[in-house]
């Protein structure tokens, strides 16, 4: 290390960090003076570990996403040898979409509050331009793989629904995984205290009837 080299040792502290702020306020609240605060380091460390406050958000994403995705496509590359050629039951289908979530939960080293909230912000952020190139490939493959696997079962579904109830499906998981402390502090003891495994099985229930409903008739189609 030279003189004007920051210590390689801050990029962990600098990316748990990150993590429970992100988590905590989201990515734009953010500031970088609030980030070297958090982690105790100074701005040079930072920059020079990830060149930006954007290169930062990059990294987390990434850091999380990638490995959530890479185990959608291995669940169901597994279940779709295992099948014997048929079609897939759709609740295995969204099995292997949203368990990788619940199993990222029990290995964050961050709590599962602030797992949650980071995950589904990071879900979310896959929605805007900001989308960092190093996610791309394995959200491509995740936006082709699932949707045929969805029209394999649900053969009269065209493709372009297919990809609408997807996209209705990410939607409901990122509303749950952000929005679920919320819902707890409203309603109390209304709510009950469900597992992860018992959420996954009623947003499974939830997203399958929306999947299984009659394509959507419009009045007017697009060209």
């Amino acid at each position: 290390m030279t003189p004007t080299q920051p210590d390689d040792s801050a990029k962990g502290p600098i990316l748990e960090a990150a993590q429970r702020l992100f988590a905590r306020e989201g990515f734009e609240k953010v500031s970088l003076r609030m980030l070297t605060q958090e982690a105790g380091v100074n701005l040079a460390s930072v920059n020079y570990h990830f060149r930006s406050k954007q290169g930062l958000i990059d990294a987390v994403i990434a850091g999380y996403v990638n490995p959530v995705n890479e185990a959608r496509l291995a669940l169901l590359d597994t279940a779709e040898s295992s099948s014997g050629g048929h079609a897939l039951p759709l609740d295995t289908i969204l099995d292997c979409f949203m368990r990788p979530v619940l199993e990222a939960v029990r290995k964050s080293p961050i709590s599962e509050q602030l797992f949650f909230q980071l995950m589904g912000r990071c879900m979310n952020n896959q929605s805007q331009k900001t989308m960092p190139d190093t996610v791309l490939g394995l959200f491509g493959q995740v936006v082709t793989r699932f949707p045929q696997a969805i029209r394999r079962t649900l053969p009269d579904l065209s493709e372009k629904e297919s990809l609408w109830r997807l996209h209705f499906t990410v939607g409901v998981l990122i509303h749950v995984l952000i929005h679920t402390d919320g819902l707890q502090q409203l309603a109390g003891d209304r709510l009950g205290s469900p597992s992860l495994d018992n959420i996954l099985t009623m947003v499974k229930g939830y997203c399958q009837a929306g999947l299984e409903a009659p394509e959507t008739k419009l009045e007017t189609q697009d060209a």
